[in-house]
Formats: structure tokens, C-alpha cells, sequence
């Protein structure tokens, strides 16, 4: 009686819940800290463009970029008139940088198995054949390959024609690939700049390692940037705003 009851209910409750539940579990986890920080770029109209940096075989890389046209549009239907048209016409750029090669050499004490030389390698081609695959228009993607001492300079945003970023995606493991990324966004971000830290919480949560550790240290050295914790699920992904 108790189990036909508890179907009974089911039946009935789930196509009133079941969607809203389906809805709700879009913002769960590392995705849903993706999908909420593109929500926020297209309800604010942020003109700017998307890096993001160790990309590996294109998972988040494809999840932000179709939520970003989705919410694009979303915002667009509710939302209307010339500024509006204007900032939907300027596509926003979808900029990676990746060694593609894996995890640099080194000798930081942070490595272990996991960070072994090489390790999270995928080829260019194999990623950009992941994200034609995962729907995403390369014509909006520019690749760039290559060790973080090796391509992160000013020659590439003159080159790339940087100006801003409105997401930044971390996803450096070490601390010692994280330093140069730090350097070479800092011009690039501005009020409502959302940054990803994929791995904030490696290293057992420690402040002193990690990307963790790399944040603190920039910010000391860049007093007139605050960053503010955006979202937050459990420990997963946390992203900051500016």
C-alpha cells in the first residue's frame, strides 16, 4: 500500500517538479559555476571576451561557450532596443591558451603523481576536433599553443588584439603556471570580470600552494584589484568578480 502510495505521488509530482528540479541541477557543480558566471555577463551586457587558460580536451571550454550564446539569446528576448542590438552583433572571442603538450617540467615541490611531467596533454587538433564536436563555431575560437613564459607576453595580446576579458577560466593546477596567467590578465580585467579557479582547492584547501597561493600573491602586488567571491557550491569551482 505504502510503495503504491509513494508511485501514486511520483506520478503526479514530477511533471510539475521534475523540470524545475532538471533546471536547478544546471547550477550544480563546476558547470553550473560556468553557467551562472555567463547568466551574469549577458544580463549585464559585458562586451568583452572570453580566456581561458589549460583547456585540455575542451569540456568547460565547450559548456561556456554554448551557455554563452544561450544566455545571449535569453537576455535578448526580454531585453530590447539598439544598445542591446549592438551588444549582441559584437561576438565576443573565445581565446585558449595551452601548451597541449601536458604539465611543464619542473621542480616545485607541489608535484605528485597527478602533476607528473606531461600530464592533462591534448594535442591542438584532437581539442579543436572535441569542440566542433561539442557544437561550438570555430570561426569564434583563436588558439594558442604553447608553455605560459613562452606566449604569454605582450606581443600576443598586440597580436590577439586583447583589450578585456569579461571570463577568465583557470584550470593551471600549479602554482607555477598560474603566476604567469595572473601577470598577463592584469590589464585585462575590469569592473564585473569574472574569474574561474578551477583548482582552488587542490592542495587541501591550503592558501600557501596552488592557485590559492598565486592569487594572494597577486593581489598583494595589485592593491587596486578586489575581488569579491561570486559564486560557490560546495567545494567546488569558485569564481570571482571584480
Amino acid at each position: 500500500m505504502e510503495k503504491s502510495l509513494l508511485g501514486k505521488i511520483r506520478r503526479i509530482a514530477w511533471p510539475i517538479l521534475g523540470p524545475r528540479l532538471e533546471r536547478s541541477a544546471d547550477f550544480v557543480g563546476a558547470h553550473g559555476c560556468i553557467r551562472c558566471t555567463t547568466s551574469f555577463v549577458a544580463w549585464n551586457q559585458i562586451p568583452d571576451d572570453y580566456l581561458e587558460f589549460g583547456v585540455y580536451r575542451g569540456d568547460s571550454f565547450v559548456e561556456a561557450y554554448r551557455s554563452t550564446w544561450s544566455d545571449c539569446d535569453k537576455v535578448r528576448n526580454v531585453i530590447t532596443g539598439n544598445k542591446m542590438d549592438t551588444w549582441h552583433g559584437n561576438r565576443p572571442r573565445f581565446v585558449t591558451f595551452d601548451s597541449f603538450s601536458g604539465l611543464p617540467d619542473g621542480d616545485d615541490v607541489e608535484r605528485h603523481l597527478d602533476y607528473s611531467e606531461g600530464a592533462y596533454a591534448c594535442t591542438e587538433r584532437q581539442f579543436i576536433n572535441n569542440v566542433k564536436q561539442g557544437g561550438v563555431n570555430i570561426d569564434d575560437v583563436r588558439t594558442v599553443a604553447g608553455y605560459y613564459d613562452d606566449t604569454l607576453t605582450v606581443e600576443t595580446k598586440t597580436r590577439l588584439n586583447l583589450r578585456k576579458a569579461a571570463i577568465v577560466i583557470i584550470l593551471c593546477d600549479l602554482y607555477e603556471s598560474t603566476v604567469p596567467v595572473l601577470d598577463f590578465i592584469t590589464d585585462l580585467v575590469d569592473q564585473g570580470t569574472i574569474i574561474i579557479f578551477d583548482d582552488w582547492y587542490h592542495f587541501k584547501g591550503s592558501r600557501n600552494h596552488g592557485e590559492q597561493r598565486t592569487c594572494y600573491e597577486w593581489l598583494r602586488k595589485n592593491p587596486h584589484i578586489d575581488l569579491v567571491k561570486f559564486w560557490q557550491q560546495g567545494p567546488q569551482s569558485p569564481s570571482l568578480s571584480l
